[in-house]
């Protein structure tokens, strides 16, 4: 009896300790719902900070002083200094100005997927990429800040921006920091921040290395099935009309109903043309004048607009028929909904502005009517899968 009883005791005491032991060296023994604010905070402050050098990117980050007063300032922002001035290179090799451009909005297209789940394992990847991505960007920053082209040394560059019949234009100029520039060290802030905390929260719970698989999606309800059909027939349709069809045809006589219509130039001309237009009423005296804040690089509307909603497409498809459609999800989906039909209106709004700018007759052709229906079948397709999100919560 006393040798049952010992062993009793021993028994109890273990199964104490090991009820209380991990409580007090495991992180989430905190109550949960501060962990999840503090986890939403960081994913916050990762998104703001990328949404934040998204846009400094394109702004002017040096005034260039020709050393001629006849020819205009130089206005050099990341994307036109490295693939147009080529004033960083990697050796010999200059990166294209598509490749430039997507670097400069991979940020804002990670950033969804850092919203994912703690212990997804899509989650997790997009975490060690973003943090890389920052990594990058700062070296970016410190390179810009110790390039000749903003140091006060006299810079001679040539580059094809019109002039002689070779294409080629000499200037020799002397650059000083923009607002722009500022505006992105500012935004390194937020992310480094989020970085750590997104990192040290992995790391702390070996999240990228033993995952309990939370990517499985969870079943469909019978609602989701058309509404996810309805909503990448959608965006099928907008990706069409948005990169391939015509937007806008000079001298046409062709009625514009869908296919009949003349093929003219895509979305991203006509965007390019509303840029342009908008920020040449813009003066600008001087490097710190406020206005420069509104100085957007009309090559925005290239390449980065186009893989900005375009990578966004693609994610919103394939999230769909993995079955990760929760609430997180919708909340995206209708961001890039927004954007997507801000973006239409300036680029409608540019097909005016093409008339002004290149001059001739242009008319609107059929790539808007197609890009405006697939948006609103895919608004149609998100309404459908947000009222089976809600409903499901409603049962939980």
């Amino acid at each position: 009896m006393v040798k049952e009883s010992r062993q009793m005791s021993d028994a109890q005491g273990v199964s104490a300790q090991d009820d209380t032991a991990p409580l007090a060296a495991n992180p989430s023994a905190r109550p949960k719902g501060e962990r999840a604010s503090s986890g939403r905070l960081v994913r916050l402050l990762a998104t703001v900070g990328a949404l934040i050098f998204a846009y400094a990117a394109w702004l002017p980050w040096a005034v260039g002083s020709p050393a001629d007063v006849k020819q205009t300032p130089l206005f050099i922002d990341p994307s036109n200094a490295i693939a147009v001035l080529g004033i960083f290179k990697l050796g010999s090799i200059t990166p294209s100005q598509f490749i430039v451009d997507g670097f400069l909005v991979l940020g804002l297209l990670l950033a969804p997927l850092l919203w994912r789940p703690a212990d997804s394992l899509l989650g997790a990847i997009a975490t060690h990429v973003f943090g890389l991505w920052v990594i990058f960007v700062t070296l970016l920053i410190v390179a810009f800040g110790l390039s000749p082209t903003v140091t006060g040394n006299r810079v001679t560059l040539s580059y094809p921006l019109g002039g002689p019949t070779d294409g080629q234009t000499l200037v020799h100029f002397t650059g000083q920091f923009a607002l722009g520039y500022w505006l992105a060290v500012a935004a390194l802030v937020p992310l480094w921040i989020a970085v750590i905390g997104l990192l040290a929260s992995e790391w702390r719970r070996h999240a990228f290395w033993h995952l309990p698989g939370n990517d499985e999606g969870t079943p469909r309800s019978i609602i989701q099935l058309p509404g996810a059909s309805v909503l990448n027939l959608g965006l099928i349709i907008w990706a069409f009309g948005f990169f391939s069809a015509g937007w806008a045809a000079s001298n046409c006589n062709q009625t514009p109903l869908f296919f009949s219509s003349c093929r003219g130039v895509p979305a991203n001309s006509a965007l390019f043309a509303w840029f342009d237009l908008a920020t040449s009423k813009f003066a600008v005296s001087s490097a710190n004048d406020p206005n420069i804040l509104l100085l957007l690089d009309p090559g925005i509307a290239r390449y980065a607009i186009g893989i900005l909603l375009g990578v966004g497409a693609a994610m919103i498809f394939l999230g769909v028929w993995l079955r990760s459609v929760t609430r997180g999800f919708c909340v995206w989906t209708t961001l890039w909904l927004v954007a997507a039909v801000a973006i239409v209106g300036l680029a409608y709004a540019g097909i005016g502005a093409t008339n002004t700018l290149v001059g001739g007759y242009w008319t609107v052709q059929s790539g808007v009517w197609i890009t405006l229906l697939g948006l609103i079948l895919a608004l149609i397709g998100l309404a459908i899968l947000s009222a089976s999100v809600v409903f499901r919560r409603q049962v939980e």
